[in-house]
């Protein structure tokens, strides 16, 4: 009865699994399911008793069959996208004759030969009429149309209608398919200041439908949705629909010519090269990165996150710079630029080779290493090797070996990592294939808002002026090799590392978010109460996302552990 139950929570999740690439909440709703595959108790995070006894089977090869088919419907977006723009056409009106001649764009979107007359382009009667009446006014202004072209299969399309400014002046109509995305419906909406259901009607309308066949669409009644219609034109300021269709128009023109400054800088799914440098380690290419100043007193080696990245805000980089301390950011194998390692059993040991190899580099000797939560293991097993060259050890948000205790107070996504590292890593592995897709899919924003909507204090955090962008920098960093180091950092940080806390002889300071959604501080207060020479804080308000919320309270705390650990008349030298 048991293994029943697992197969039909199995069935479910791949279930889930094969709605992503069809769903904008598909991965979120895949989430869910891996969950409670995994989680017999949401409250104290028990694990169900039948994982344990249940093997998976197949996994690899559904994994395989939905990259291929997300990536099949991804290229197949693409090749709309680049379809459509080369629709983009441009028509040439003679003065007086109304005859229209147009380029060879415009010839395949109308679908016939030109040049014609205007009255017998294939434009609805509405547009016609609106453009028709653009063109005869005497020093008309620029007018944006929203028409459809085609006759047995219509289709949306903007018109900018732009006048001749005098009687020899040819005018011009320069036109372009729409594609009602969600994005664009939601952004409009924003625009014109309507309500997720007033925004639903709307695009009905935008559609060419009557009144009736919105209401069928949306299972409400004829009645409701002229009331819904009412009060789209008293927001709008309109008399009639077709009014606000036109104005419509003219915003989603503008939004296509125009876009949201705040999503195209976050939408290159690059990773920044400023300040990066390389160096070469058995083959393999490392790269990291340096800030400060060449004559520092003091370095610090700094061991990164999961999705918060090897990147700083410039107040944490000032205040270090201020106090001569130069920072080292590597980026582990597999992140960023750094190639990754030759075998995945390597991952650990080619980290802190990479380390030791960067700081000879730079020709620094004694160094404080700092490790930022996925990082917090990595930075002791990297102090462990240093031996008394590593001055201190300082953890912002640290993390601890984790066991099963810790699950109930955990994030359900950090949750079901930790269960699936340890019961089926197949599944985290299909998790992190698919994840990266849709995380490029829907844009580091949504993910980025989905990752932290569960906590007050990183919604606040993440909508703070330059959060955002940095947290989409370490995202982009973490997925810049197709996500390699999500399957094998996990690994690493649900493995059991005390052997590296319970050795280390440097001074430990850790500085923890009281807020935090990762795991609970308590627990990380506990972990660091049995650890020899180590001190703890926490600090208020603060959550997952500390190092970019407070980033000076954070690079004081650094410059307080080098301040304390220097000896009296002795500088750290590099």
């Amino acid at each position: 009865m048991a293994e029943t139950t697992t197969q039909s929570r199995y069935f479910e999740l791949l279930g889930r699994a094969y709605e992503i690439p069809l769903e904008s909440a598909g991965f979120e709703d895949f989430l869910d399911a891996a969950h409670d595959f995994f989680c017999a108790d949401p409250e104290t995070g028990k694990v169900a008793d039948d994982v344990a006894t249940f093997t998976p089977e197949g996994v690899e090869n559904h994994t395989s069959r939905l990259e291929r088919i997300f990536d099949v419907a991804m290229r197949a977006e693409a090749h709309e996208a680049e379809t459509d723009a080369r629709y983009h056409s441009v028509l040439r009106v003679a003065p007086g004759t109304m005859l229209v001649h147009g380029n060879e764009a415009a010839v395949a979107l109308l679908g016939c030969a030109l040049p014609r007359p205007l009255g017998e382009l294939p434009f609805d009667h509405e547009a016609l009429s609106q453009i028709r009446g653009a063109l005869n006014e005497v020093d008309g202004e620029d007018l944006i149309v929203l028409a459809t072209v085609g006759e047995a299969e219509p289709r949306p399309c903007l018109a900018l209608v732009q006048p001749g400014r005098g009687d020899e002046t040819e005018a011009r109509i320069s036109l372009s398919f729409i594609h009602w995305s969600d994005g664009l419906i939601e952004r409009l909406g924003n625009a014109l200041g309507l309500t997720e259901s007033e925004t639903e009607v709307l695009q009905g309308h935008l559609d060419n439908k009557t009144p009736r066949e919105i209401a069928e669409d949306r299972g409400r009644s004829p009645e409701t949705i002229k009331v819904q219609a009412k009060t789209i034109l008293r927001k709008t300021g309109c008399a009639r629909m077709t009014d606000v269709v036109r104005l419509a128009a003219s915003i989603s023109y503008l939004l296509r010519k125009m876009p949201d400054e705040r999503q195209s800088s976050l939408e290159s799914w690059a990773t920044p090269v400023r300040a990066l440098e390389y160096l070469v380690r058995d083959g393999r290419k490392v790269a990291y990165y340096r800030h400060g100043p060449g004559d520092a007193k003091a370095a610090v080696l700094f061991s990164h996150a999961l999705i918060q990245g090897p990147f700083f805000a410039p107040a944490f980089l000032n205040q270090l710079a201020e106090a001569g301390v130069r920072l080292l950011a590597q980026s582990r194998p597999g992140y960023g630029f750094t190639d990754p390692p030759e075998a995945a059993e390597n991952f650990e040991a080619d980290t802190v080779a990479d380390a030791l190899t960067m700081l000879e580099a730079e020709g620094v000797n004694e160094v404080h290493v700092v490790g930022h939560q996925l990082g917090t293991s990595h930075a002791f097993r990297i102090a462990r090797a240093l031996g008394p060259r590593a001055r201190s050890l300082v953890l912002i948000n640290g993390g601890i070996p984790l066991q099963e205790k810790h699950y109930a107070s955990m994030d359900r996504r950090v949750r079901f990592a930790a269960m699936a590292t340890r019961h089926a890593p197949s599944i985290l592995k299909m998790t992190n294939a698919l994840g990266i897709r849709s995380f490029k899919k829907k844009g580091v924003r949504a993910f980025l808002i989905d990752r932290y909507a569960r906590s007050e204090v990183d919604m606040r955090a993440l909508l703070m002026p330059g959060v955002m962008e940095l947290h989409a920098n370490g995202t982009f960093h973490a997925c810049e090799q197709e996500g390699i180091p999500f399957f094998l950092d996990e690994k690493s940080k649900h493995s059991d590392w005390s052997r590296d806390t319970e050795s280390l002889a440097c001074p430990q300071y850790w500085l923890q978010p009281e807020d935090c959604s990762i795991l609970d501080p308590e627990a990380v207060r506990e972990f660091v109460g049995k650890l020899r020479g180590a001190r703890f804080e926490t600090e208020p308000g603060a959550g997952a996302i500390m190092l970019y919320q407070r980033p000076e309270r954070v690079a004081h705390f650094i410059l307080d552990a080098i301040s304390d650990t220097s000896d009296a008349g002795r500088a750290v030298s590099p």
